[in-house]
């Protein structure tokens, strides 16, 4: 650890500086700023004392760095902006923090001169989303509102929309819910249930989600192609309130209906939150969970992965999502004239779990 000394910490400022770190660690400027860059390499290295004494320093005077004074300062410096995730996150889960994770690391590896900023927070709906500093490309989570769609396509800045709606402009990556919904009917039908019912989703903002409508639709198509009887109550949402005590009243409501009332042996369950409801649901209610009711939803691996029961669940492929937005990315910034707008759909996958077995005897 650095001791510094009470004379050599900077007084009078509001913000510590650059300067002042190299000041106070003994270093050169552009050596601190490629120790706090992480940028060693191509010939450039320091003693192992050096930059733990430059990273003590840092942290002792609170620095952080003005990453808008860097854009201005070094046109070089490529920058891209993470945002949307605030208008998702309570509606479709953690997936898109599994998708971040893997941008960022992909775009870290790969850009030698680059820096990645997020921004998940709440803004208006009629005030743009993107930060006030210049940036050359703009991953979205979900959406984002009109009005920052219209900044990037006025200002033909790159962009890339992961499980969302893009503008005439941006390119899309997209989980092929379609075939998760295939997946979850021929698993369970294998499986031997002739009775399978479908929970829509909870949440409001979902209604104008493409999602809402591959999966509901796809429902039906499926169940007609299997020669099954389509289960009354899968064109209702849910439960359009978020709180979780509406959800698990809506839960009792729905397993009295469709599994006591109409005899359903298996849900096919839009999300987790959803899934898990009705499993503690039919728990309260004496219908045993997988012996009596079998229960499939759509969800992300980490979600699943800390639920109780262990879900069987139609896997979203977030962290494939994340990379391949991240990749199909790093390839329009390195052909700027070559650009045109495309679709990425990522696979989903069957992950069998204990939520599911067998149908029951009649």
């Amino acid at each position: 650890m650095a001791i510094i000394k009470p004379e050599s910490i900077p007084m009078g400022r509001k913000k510590i500086n650059l300067r002042d770190v190299a000041k106070v660690a003994g270093a050169s400027k552009s050596t601190v700023s490629r120790v706090l860059n992480n940028k060693l390499g191509n010939g450039f290295t320091v003693t192992e004392s050096v930059r733990n004494r430059i990273l003590d320093v840092s942290r002792e005077l609170g620095y952080r760095p003005n990453l808008i004074a860097q854009s201005l300062s070094n046109q070089q410096r490529m920058m891209i902006h993470i945002l949307g995730g605030c208008h998702a996150l309570h509606d479709l889960g953690d997936i898109y923090q599994t998708a971040v994770n893997e941008i960022v690391s992909i775009i870290d590896d790969t850009l030698e001169d680059g820096s990645v900023t997020v921004d998940m927070s709440s803004h208006r709906e009629n005030k743009s989303e993107l930060p006030p500093w210049h940036i050359n490309a703009a991953i979205i989570l979900a959406k984002c509102n009109a009005s920052t769609i219209g900044e990037l396509e006025q200002a033909n800045i790159p962009y890339i929309v992961i499980n969302g709606p893009a503008g005439k402009n941006g390119s899309m990556v997209v989980p092929d819910d379609v075939n998760g919904m295939r997946l979850a009917i021929k698993h369970l039908a294998e499986l031997g249930h002739k009775r399978i019912s479908y929970a829509g989703p909870q949440a409001a903002f979902l209604r104008g989600h493409s999602s809402v409508y591959d999966r509901h639709h796809t429902y039906l198509t499926e169940m007609e192609k299997h020669n099954l009887p389509v289960m009354s109550g899968h064109d209702k949402l849910f439960s359009t309130i978020k709180t979780y005590e509406n959800l698990y009243k809506s839960a009792i409501q729905y397993i009295e209906t469709s599994v006591l009332e109409n005899k359903a042996t298996a849900i096919i369950v839009y999300g987790h939150m959803e899934a898990l409801n009705l499993v503690q649901a039919a728990q309260s209610l004496g219908v045993s969970v997988p012996e009596q009711l079998s229960i499939i939803c759509f969800c992300d691996q980490h979600s699943c992965d800390i639920m109780s029961p262990s879900m069987t669940f139609i896997d979203l492929m977030s962290k494939e999502m994340g990379q391949a937005a991240a990749k199909l990315l790093l390839k329009q910034l390195s052909q700027p004239e070559k650009i045109e707008p495309e679709i990425i759909k990522v696979p989903e996958q069957l992950v069998q779990r204990r939520t599911t077995a067998a149908a029951p005897k009649e």
